[in-house]
């Protein structure tokens, strides 16, 4: 049941980023074909390149990290391999950046597009931070048991009843 129930939530993230990044890509596309505005300022421009960048960023670093996800589903790599650093959420100082609000200039499209990356982004970093809990954890956690092996003492129950036992 848990292991469906994983399933269906890293398929519905990895349906939500890919659809995000297909629509990112299409606004960029959009953007190059409309060209350079002179009438534009290059601030403007600079920080429309500036956050396209960022919301590419963002996706591909979540899209990384589902592909981890589901490699780890696949039994094709560990759940400790993908929680090292190699396949860990990376990009921290550009991706949690959420500049959008404040970028009036900024078109609005690319403003909503900033905003749900940014919402995903956290997500899946969120959801990272727990995975790795559990498996320091779970680490843990046999190690303590495997310590704690040679002070269990075995203990004999008589025929006593639950009830009576308190």
């Amino acid at each position: 049941m848990t292991e469906t129930l994983t399933t269906t939530y890293f398929s519905a993230l990895h349906d939500e980023a890919f659809s995000l990044l297909v629509e990112a890509r299409n606004y960029i596309v959009t953007l190059r074909l409309q060209g350079t505005d002179t009438s534009k300022k290059n601030a403007d421009c600079l920080d429309v390149t500036l956050e396209t960048m960022r919301l590419t960023s963002r996706l591909t670093q979540v899209m990384a990290w589902i592909l981890a996800q589901k490699a780890v589903q696949n039994e094709e790599i560990t759940p400790e391999e993908a929680a090292s650093k190699r396949y860990r959420l990376s990009g921290q100082s550009v991706c949690m950046e959420n500049v959008p609000g404040e970028a009036a200039h900024v078109p609005v499209y690319l403003r909503d597009l900033l905003r749900r990356s940014y919402d995903l982004y956290c997500r899946v970093d969120r959801l990272e931070e727990q995975i790795v809990a559990r498996l320091e954890n779970g680490i843990q956690g046999r190690e303590e048991d495997q310590e704690n092996a040679s002070h269990l003492r075995i203990v004999k129950t008589s025929g006593q009843s639950p009830q009576n036992a308190y």
